[in-house]
This record gives C-alpha cells, sequence and structure tokens, in this order.
C-alpha cells in the first residue's frame, strides 16, 4: 500500500552580507531545530510547488526570493528557468494534518534576497541567518546540512542572472568623465558657491541622471567586469545623487544590490546607497553613513536601525568603524 503522500516546497534561501554568503534558516515550533523554509502545496487551490516555496519563505522567514534556475552544462544554448532544483521525499512522523507515518515529497527551489536588511513582511518564526561554520553545528537535519553545504559551493555562480559582459571601453570612459563632473561640482568651497555654480551643479546631476536612467533601461546595471571599479564607482555615485528622483533612486538601489550578488558592484556602494534611501524615506538607516547637523552644529548620523549593532554591519561591507569615520568627515568639512 502506497503512503500517504503530501506535496511540499522548500527554499534554501541565500544572500550576502558584504562579499560573505550566508542561508536562511527558521526555528521550526514543532519539528524543533533549523530548517530551511517550506510549505505544503495547496493543491486543492491549484497551487503551484514554486509558488507554494515563495508563499512559504514570505510567510515564515518575511523575506520574498527570487528563485534560482537549477544549473545546467557549460555550453547549453538556452537560458534556465526557475524550478525545483531537486525532487525528494521525507519521511514524516505523525503529525496535525496526518495521524500516521507518511511522506513529503519536497520539491526543493534555491532562492536569493538582494537587501537582507529589507525584509518585505513580517517573520511568523524566528529567522537565523548562517554561513558554512554555522550549518556544520546548526540543529538541523542532516538532509539540510547535505544540500546547504553543496549550495554554498555553487552559490555565487547560480546566483548570476546572466554571465558577466566583457570589456566596455568607451562606456567605462564616460562614465569616468561624467564622475569628474559629478565631484567638480561638488568640490567647490561653499564661500565660494553662487546662484550660478548652483544652478550648475542642478545641471550637471539632472544629465546625469537622465543618462543613466536610459542607459540602465536598455543595458542593465554596469558591473565591474565591463566598466572597471572606477567606472563601476560612477555608476553608483550617480544613483546617490538622484535624489531629485526617488523613484529612480529605489530601483537603482535594487540594481545595484543584486549586481552585489552576482560579484559585480561593491558592497559598500549598496549599503551608501541603501542608506540614502532609507533616511529619504524618513527610515532609520542600516549602516550610519548619512550624516546631519546635529543642535550643536556638529555632524553626526542620522537615526541608525539597532545602533548597537551598526559596526558589525559596516565591517561586513567594508567600512570602517563609525566612530572612525565620523571624525574623518569632521575633519574633512573642518579643512
Amino acid at each position: 500500500m502506497d503512503p500517504i503522500r503530501h506535496l511540499t516546497a522548500s527554499t534554501f534561501l541565500f544572500t550576502r552580507f558584504g562579499t560573505s554568503w550566508r542561508m536562511c534558516v527558521i526555528e521550526h515550533p514543532r519539528q524543533g531545530g533549523h530548517l530551511a523554509p517550506r510549505g505544503h502545496v495547496r493543491e486543492a487551490q491549484g497551487e503551484r510547488p514554486q509558488n507554494a516555496a515563495v508563499r512559504a519563505a514570505l510567510e515564515e522567514s518575511g523575506y520574498l526570493p527570487r528563485l534560482l534556475p537549477a544549473p545546467l552544462p557549460e555550453g547549453y544554448p538556452h537560458p534556465g528557468v526557475p524550478g525545483p532544483w531537486w525532487t525528494v521525499d521525507i519521511p514524516v512522523a505523525p503529525d496535525g494534518r496526518v495521524d500516521a507515518l507518511h511522506v513529503h515529497t519536497d520539491h526543493v527551489f534555491v532562492g536569493v534576497v538582494p537587501l537582507p536588511y529589507e525584509p518585505q513582511g513580517p517573520s511568523e518564526l524566528p529567522v537565523r541567518w548562517v554561513d558554512p561554520a554555522d550549518l556544520e553545528v546548526l540543529d538541523a537535519p542532516s538532509e539540510s546540512k547535505v544540500l546547504g553545504a553543496h549550495l554554498f559551493d555553487v552559490i555565487g555562480a547560480a546566483a548570476r542572472q546572466s554571465a558577466p559582459a566583457g570589456p566596455d571601453g568607451e562606456l567605462e570612459a564616460e562614465l569616468l568623465r561624467r564622475m569628474e563632473l559629478d565631484q567638480e561640482v561638488r568640490l567647490t568651497l561653499p564661500a565660494s558657491r553662487t546662484p550660478k555654480s548652483l544652478k550648475r551643479w542642478q545641471q550637471v546631476d539632472r544629465d546625469n541622471r537622465v543618462w543613466l536612467e536610459q542607459l540602465l533601461s536598455e543595458r542593465g546595471w554596469p558591473g565591474i567586469s565591463e566598466v572597471g571599479e572606477r567606472a563601476a564607482a560612477a555608476v553608483w555615485l550617480i544613483a546617490q545623487h538622484s535624489d531629485a528622483a526617488p523613484d529612480f533612486q529605489v530601483s537603482c538601489r535594487d540594481l545595484l544590490a543584486e549586481a552585489v550578488l552576482a560579484g559585480e558592484a561593491d558592497p559598500r556602494h549598496g549599503a551608501l546607497l541603501q542608506d540614502r534611501v532609507r533616511v529619504a524615506q524618513d527610515r532609520p538607516q542600516v549602516f550610519g553613513t548619512q550624516l546631519r547637523t546635529d543642535e550643536e552644529g556638529e555632524l553626526a548620523p542620522a537615526p541608525i536601525w539597532d545602533p548597537e549593532q551598526v559596526d558589525r554591519r559596516r565591517l561586513e561591507v567594508g567600512l570602517e568603524p563609525l566612530a572612525e569615520y565620523l571624525e574623518a568627515c569632521r575633519r574633512t568639512v573642518g579643512a
């Protein structure tokens, strides 16, 4: 007699904290220990396993994943489609749904989250992001540890949405030219600024933004492999200074976060733009990079979420401690 069988979907969810990959696990209240987010497929409602995987991940962890296609052999000419990487049968003890031994036919998906400090909703269960060392000693089923360890080895390549672009010297030169203009109008000493120079500043920012909007719509975010590190920094800088177009700035934050996932952008730039967007939205910043003048006339950070942990987060993305950053900025302003 065939066992009772339920379809389930689980998602091994990954993100980058700076340059380090981590995997999301939830603390399961009934089964105990830590698991990848998992839920039953609502077959009676016509739900597909990939929809169940996304729904369960969002409900249990608060994160909306981008599901990845399973790796294809090198040279295969067609793009992969996000789907289960594996389908496995997992024996399950009696539970609240079935009072007998039964089987979960689990569709195992792999997904990524570009912005780990920007969950899309509340989590139903306690969430933890673990690295490979954490995984080894985690209170988790052996199958989760085996798949998780394997995925840590391949997630970097799997997270890329496309193959890295080849070098584009013409685009690199144009980005560097625009970055020079951006810095030229900003480095004018405050005492030397005139209505004419301020108008030129606004015009440079507008021209750069309009140009970048067109570039992104036509070919996506230029990465380090395409334009080099300095010009990749220029892409971020134009987005960072696009405060006059907040919706565009948010879209840049998301594109830059994907580039960081792919190893095509500097995590520090992602942190700076994320803080810029949050402060513009009147939300506490994550990394303490955005400064204001306080009541005493001194530079101080805009409000920070969980300030006790800010230096840990800054270290993750390659930023110096907040006190050192503040001291350097104050010296610059006072020069």
